[in-house]
């Protein structure tokens, strides 16, 4: 069965048990899931990622987790002397996230497990570096060097 994308959004976080993702990491794990298990989204609920100074980027993915924070099944940190944040499921969120992934197929689960293990294992460089090599249309709008 289909989920929205803020069901996405939340299976990714809840698969990482409450580990924080950047925001290059949660932005390409959900490009990622989106192009690699498409038929995990709903139809009318997909996210519209764009090149950009990093590589694919879509707003909508702050919203959304911003959305989760809102009903208590993420959180989003600022970083003490740094002006990023931090996205992760909470206790609840993670529980509630399971439940969801339950709903997808084992393959569908597997391939987002591969995908959030991997962006989380990455360095900022070689992520982005990784996903220009695999989608050389996303390096349009980049800033990055590598």
């Amino acid at each position: 069965m289909p989920l929205s994308r803020e069901e996405i959004a939340l299976v990714v976080l809840a698969l990482a048990d409450g580990r924080p993702f950047t925001p290059v990491q949660v932005q390409k794990s959900l490009f990622l899931a989106s192009d690699k298990v498409a038929s995990a989204f709903r139809s009318d609920s997909r996210y519209d990622f764009q090149p950009y100074d990093y590589g694919p980027f879509d707003r909508q993915v702050y919203l959304d987790v911003e959305g989760l924070e809102r009903q208590g099944l993420a959180q989003v940190n600022h970083q003490p002397g740094s002006r990023w944040r931090t996205y992760a499921a909470t206790e609840h969120g993670v529980a509630e996230g399971r439940r969801l992934a339950g709903q997808l197929t084992g393959e569908q689960r597997d391939i987002l497990g591969t995908i959030v293990n991997l962006v989380r294992s990455l360095s900022f460089n070689d992520l982005v570096s990784a996903i220009y090599r695999a989608y050389p249309s996303m390096r349009e709008r980049s800033v990055f060097q590598d």
